[in-house]
């Protein structure tokens, strides 16, 4: 069964799916990256991160309203790449709590130079199932609107 509610358009969808997700699994990326480099956020850490997971929520959400409301053919970026953009807040919370910089693949540097920490995320399945399924139906729009263009304007 299509996660996109019958009458939203797959861009609406998205943008409801992340949005949605997004708080809590930005939470569990820094407390996870925190704990797997031995330190236990304090209180006062844990603080911040609160506070940084609100302010990314909202960039986020401005950011990517944005960009959906943007026709597909003047669209310079993806919604992943939003989401990479936003690492930076969890990564001041990160630095201030001593959490040293994790060692990268090759891959991930690539990927997110301006990630230092990984915070990611690489793909919508990182975000959860339901945003994975979301993010491919608005792929597959996208696509499909741009190829039906260019058929429209007779090219291939």
């Amino acid at each position: 069964m299509s996660p996109t509610p019958r009458g939203a358009s797959p861009a609406a969808a998205l943008l409801t799916a992340v949005c949605g997700a997004y708080p809590d699994w930005l939470r569990g990326r820094i407390t996870s990256i925190a704990r797997a480099s031995g330190r236990d956020l304090d209180p006062v850490a844990l603080g911040l991160v609160d506070r940084a997971v609100t302010r990314a929520a909202a960039w986020v959400e401005a950011e990517l309203q944005s960009l959906l409301a943007t026709d597909v053919d003047e669209q310079r970026a993806n919604p992943l790449q939003v989401l990479r953009r936003a690492s930076n807040f969890a990564a001041d919370v990160l630095e201030s709590a001593g959490v040293p910089v994790p060692v990268r693949d090759e891959f991930e540097h690539r990927a997110m130079p301006e990630d230092p920490y990984g915070v990611g995320p690489l793909a919508w399945r990182d975000l959860g199932e339901a945003v994975h399924e979301t993010g491919i139906e608005w792929g597959a729009w996208k696509a499909a609107t741009v190829l039906t263009r260019r058929r429209q304007e007779g090219r291939r």
